[in-house]
């Protein structure tokens, strides 16, 4: 066959590969996401956790504190009632009175802290549900990975191997050529020369469209093992009815 045969034929199967590879890679890339999410939303739920444990131990101790307050302000109120020194009921009045404001702070300094630990909780629900269906879709990703694998699996390896053969006929500068504008297009490293009007001479590439000089078609028709590429995208050019020899 010609170089520009061995071309089309390389790009069929290249073309091929590369759709079921970009399958392949689509299918592992949600899943990465969907664990990445995953996990992040773990590490989100053990953070909540570890503030839930502190503004609950938070409370805990200022609600320790209260109790001691009260009880010395218990105290207070029996020395209080059973003082018969002036200058000493006034003293224990006056600290009784201290205690008492101090009383009143802790107790909102408490109830604060547990405000904050339904805050949290409400929290911990919330990543909890998003952690639940993040798992579900990952569950989902990773079974979707596993069939597409083993739907793409053996046929891409088939095609790889059809692949290797068919770049083995290809000089290697032309395979540079090729593999470049594959890379580059998604594996559309080919393009047929359409022929507008033939009368008139005026071509075009059937990738970019864009006006091809009538040079183009005459190269390929008088030598197709000589790579010719579109001036504008640069992708390799064929005649149609390469294509359908090789088909």
């Amino acid at each position: 066959m010609t170089l520009i045969a061995d071309l089309v034929s390389l790009h069929q199967v290249d073309s091929q590969a590369r759709a079921l590879r970009t399958r392949l890679d689509s299918a592992e890339h949600f899943l990465a996401i969907q664990e990445r999410q995953r996990v992040q939303l773990g590490g989100r739920l053990e953070e909540l956790k570890s503030q839930a444990r502190q503004h609950q131990a938070t409370a805990a101790n200022h609600e320790a504190e209260s109790g001691s307050v009260k009880a010395r302000i218990e105290t207070l109120r029996t020395q209080l009632n059973t003082s018969t020194n002036p200058k000493q009921y006034a003293a224990v009045l006056n600290e009784l009175k201290l205690l008492q404001n101090k009383r009143d702070e802790i107790d909102n300094l408490t109830i604060a802290q547990l405000l904050k630990v339904d805050e949290v909780k409400a929290k911990l629900t919330e990543v909890d549900r998003q952690l639940a269906e993040r798992t579900t879709v990952r569950d989902g990703g990773k079974a979707e990975l596993n069939t597409c694998r083993s739907e793409v699996g053996t046929r891409l390896s088939e095609l790889d191997r059809e692949r290797s053969i068919a770049a083995q006929r290809i000089p290697k500068h032309d395979l540079e050529t090729f593999t470049r504008a594959a890379d580059l297009y998604e594996g559309e490293a080919m393009a047929e020369l359409v022929a507008v009007d033939a009368r008139r001479r005026e071509y075009v590439c059937g990738a970019c469209n864009m006006e091809l000089p009538p040079e183009k078609y005459a190269a390929l028709v008088s030598n197709p093992n000589v790579a010719v590429t579109c001036t504008s995208c640069h992708r390799i050019l064929f005649l149609a009815e390469v294509s359908s020899i090789v088909s």
